[in-house]
């Protein structure tokens, strides 16, 4: 998996906090994703292009205008390394669909939201259930 060792921290916080996730804009990097499947997390994936992975669903959405109908149920709405612009958009979803959003920036972008350090990784949340 893709530096996994970077992501470790989030996936353990993950899967011990939510049962239902979603990810947004998972590209070419399903380690995240793959890795909360393992531990027992109900996850499905979004991205504005068609991504096909064994074993996990991804649906095509695009965040500005989402499908809300998609996140029916779900609990955390993250997203690894997403366009900083792109943040208000995920933080708008997961605050109508009462679901908390977790962002993990590409290096020291301060994204908004509470930093938070899990184990050996840094991210920001914000609470909304």
């Amino acid at each position: 998996m893709e530096a996994f060792g970077r992501i470790k921290g989030l996936a353990d916080y993950i899967s011990r906090k939510y049962t239902i996730a979603a990810e947004i804009g998972i590209g070419h990097f399903p380690d995240m994703a793959f890795s909360l499947l393992e531990r027992g997390v109900r996850v499905f994936a979004t991205d504005i292009r068609q991504f096909r992975y064994e074993r996990l669903r991804v649906a095509m959405d695009n965040i500005v205008e989402p499908d809300f109908s998609l996140y029916k149920g779900v609990q955390l709405v993250y997203s690894i390394r997403p366009p900083v612009e792109l943040v208000p958009y995920m933080s708008n979803l997961a605050k109508k669909i009462s679901a908390d959003l977790i962002v993990k920036p590409l290096a020291s972008e301060h994204t908004g939201g509470e930093l938070v350090r899990y184990g050996n990784t840094n991210f920001f949340i914000w609470k909304n259930r």
